[in-house]
């Protein structure tokens, strides 16, 4: 066992916890409340399990295309994700804002779940990233639509 592969378990701990934390936001904004709490609580936990020992590992393996993506992904999802946590608790954003910014963030999340197990070059990467985020807004087309009367 080397620190190498304890930091690759922790790093894998953290990306599993952050997709715990998507879904349970997925499934209390389908009943129409919020996560904010738990995802304040368990948030920071997640990025510090994600990017600490990510950061060990890029500067073991060296920066490669797919580990600038997953950084700056990342970052989208953290930002995104406090700006839409905020806005909820403030009252200041819909719900079916909320939805479409949830997503978005699971999208990017699924991208960079395959970037970091594909490792594409930076063209794949990105377009990895896109991908999800269009699937997973595909997704939520028939849900939002609003239905007309006849």
């Amino acid at each position: 066992m080397s620190l190498y592969s304890i930091a690759l378990f922790v790093h894998i701990v953290g990306a599993m916890l952050l997709m715990v934390l998507l879904a349970l936001e997925g499934f209390t904004l389908r009943r129409g409340m919020a996560a904010t709490r738990l995802n304040r609580m368990l948030g920071p936990v997640s990025l510090v399990a994600i990017l600490v020992p990510g950061f060990y590992m890029a500067a073991q393996i060296g920066w490669r295309p797919w580990t600038a993506v997953g950084l700056a992904a990342y970052a989208l999802i953290a930002a995104a994700g406090a700006y839409t946590g905020v806005n909820v608790a403030r009252g200041r954003m819909s719900v079916t804002a909320a939805t479409v910014s949830w997503l978005a963030r699971t999208g990017i999340a699924l991208g960079v779940v395959f970037d970091m197990t594909v490792k594409p070059e930076v063209a794949g990467s990105v377009a990895a990233v896109v991908a999800g985020v269009v699937l997973a807004l595909a997704v939520a087309v028939p849900a939002l639509r609003v239905v007309r009367p006849a």
